[in-house]
């Protein structure tokens, strides 16, 4: 797989998981905090009603989490792993992660105050790229701040409110990072989800009509586990180590091309 689509498959499957943080509710939930208090294990059962608005206030009560990712793409498995502090908005929300993308290839991203830096090693000379995603003249800056928004509760929330087909409770509780988390199976309309409609075509195309999620929430509503299919690559995203201390720095002004996109070689393009 050329750097190009491994890169339009990225953009795709990073939108789908973002979506894990808030993977359904209906057009009245957002305003609707009677879930507040529900749960797994909680005195009210998760609905369709209450479900985003319970994972997202927990998230960002929770404040901090790890994640590793098992990502299926066209065949291929793609292992990563970062850390994520959970804000209210995208303003107070970071994150690193690094991915292996293989072939010796290994993606290291990071969010800071609404900076994306990417370093891809090789490609862009060991240093990283900066994305500042507030800045709307910049073509990358609109494409990868769609990313970073999904990181955002209430972002999430409001994208999801209309696409949500079906809900379910199904299966027994599994045993994951210490609790038992109880598995809800979540289909969502794609076509629905403005995030999706505005991707550059080779991302677009990565995307199907509709995505069923199973997620496993603990009794403390917070997310342990969610699992899709994509182009019939299974993807597996883990989160763990809820409201442990994290420390997210932007890398240092040495490490920071002075280059964007646009100046590298092999490169995607946002209308690409």
């Amino acid at each position: 797989m050329t750097i190009s689509r491994k890169l339009s498959a990225l953009v795709a499957v990073v939108l789908l998981a973002g979506l894990s943080l808030s993977a359904c509710g209906d057009k009245d939930s957002a305003g609707d905090d009677s879930g507040s208090k529900a749960g797994g294990g909680g005195e009210t059962a998760l609905t369709e009603a209450n479900f985003s608005q319970v994972l997202a206030d927990s998230q960002v009560k929770a404040k901090s989490a790890h994640v590793d990712m098992t990502i299926g793409m066209g065949g291929q498995a793609v292992k990563a792993q970062g850390d994520v502090k959970v804000g209210s908005s995208l303003k107070d929300t970071a994150m690193t992660m690094t991915m292996d993308m293989g072939s010796s290839m290994t993606f290291d991203m990071r969010l800071v105050d609404q900076v994306f830096y990417m370093n891809m090693g090789q490609v862009t000379e060991g240093k990283y790229l900066k994305i500042d995603l507030t800045d709307d003249s910049n073509p990358f800056a609109q494409q990868y701040g769609q990313i970073m928004d999904q990181m955002d509760p209430a972002k999430q929330m409001e994208q999801l409110q209309e696409a949500v087909t079906s809900f379910e409770k199904k299966g027994e509780p599994k045993t994951i990072d210490g609790v038992k988390a109880q598995p809800y199976v979540v289909t969502v309309d794609t076509s629905k989800i403005k995030a999706f409609q505005d991707l550059p075509a080779a991302s677009a195309s990565q995307i199907p009509k509709t995505i069923v999620y199973t997620m496993y929430v603990g009794p403390d509503d917070l997310l342990r586990r969610m699992e899709f299919e994509l182009a019939g690559s299974k993807s597996t995203m883990d989160y763990s180590k809820w409201g442990e201390p994290v420390d997210i720095k932007a890398p240092p002004a040495g490490e920071i091309s002075d280059k964007d996109f646009s100046e590298l070689g092999g490169m995607p393009t946002p209308a690409a």
